[in-house]
Formats: C-alpha cells, sequence, structure tokens
C-alpha cells in the first residue's frame, strides 16, 4: 500500500468514526449524563396541613422548616437556621417576624433581616400547588434567590 493511499483510507476511516460518535452522542445524551433529582416534601392540603393555625414546624432529617401562610395567603416556607450563626430562629406570630434569641436577630415576614447581628435573609424555599390535588409541594435543594 502506498503512502498516499494510507493516509486517504485513515483520513476517511477517521472521519466515519468520529460522525459516527457525533451521532451516538447526540442521539443518546440521557445514557451519557446522570440526571439531577430535586428533593422535595410534599404536604397535604392547605386545609390538611395548616387546619387553624397559620404556620408551621416541619422536621425534615437535620433541617427545620417554617412553613406559614402570608398575609395576602400565599404558602411560603422558609429554613429556620439564622443566617449569622446558625441557630434556629421562630415565628412570631403577633409581630409578624422571625426571632432568633441567640443573638436578637429579627427577620420580616419574607425572611429579610431588620435588626441584630443578621446581614443576610433567611433561605426562603420554593413552594408550588400542584394543580390537580391542590397539595402544597415545597423544593428542599432550591431557594429563591
Amino acid at each position: 500500500m502506498k503512502r498516499r493511499v494510507f493516509f486517504e483510507q485513515l483520513i476517511k476511516f477517521s472521519s466515519i468514526s468520529g460522525m459516527s460518535l457525533l451521532t451516538l452522542f447526540g442521539l443518546f445524551p440521557s445514557f451519557f449524563t446522570t440526571k439531577k433529582t430535586s428533593a422535595k416534601l410534599v404536604l397535604g392540603t392547605e386545609e390538611d396541613v395548616f387546619n387553624q393555625a397559620t404556620h408551621i414546624t416541619k422536621q425534615i432529617n437535620d433541617r427545620t422548616l417554617i412553613i406559614k401562610k402570608s398575609t395576602d395567603g400565599a404558602v411560603e416556607a422558609f429554613d429556620s437556621s439564622c443566617t449569622h450563626a446558625g441557630c434556629p430562629v421562630r415565628w412570631n406570630e403577633a409581630d409578624q417576624t422571625f426571632l432568633c434569641k441567640c443573638h436578637g436577630g429579627i427577620f420580616d415576614s419574607q425572611g429579610m433581616p431588620v435588626a441584630g447581628p443578621p446581614k443576610k435573609p433567611l433561605n426562603k424555599l420554593i413552594v408550588m400547588k400542584r394543580d390537580l390535588t391542590q397539595e402544597i409541594v415545597i423544593y428542599l435543594d432550591k431557594a429563591h434567590e
């Protein structure tokens, strides 16, 4: 085999192999990637969850969530860890604020710091309602920015 013929065949083979691999990866990308699933907490309907209360707390593994109804009726969920030192905060219904007893931190009803040492807002989680069942779904690994 002459050198020129060898290189022509090598280029053809490489081109065909490359296009085959691109086609394979392009058509079947899910084989080569892992799909990340969202951790979520599915609660019942608003009536089941809140009954006569305006807020509840839920313990999920090592996290405590505060789930409340806002003044406009929307359901909101917050991580109960203070952004200053990680101490637990609690919801004060009378003042519509979150209170941290460790260092006197106060957050407004939207989790924004208003007094004390905390500078960052509370971690507010994404909450959605399922269309058909009206169940409340809280996404544990996603937060509002």
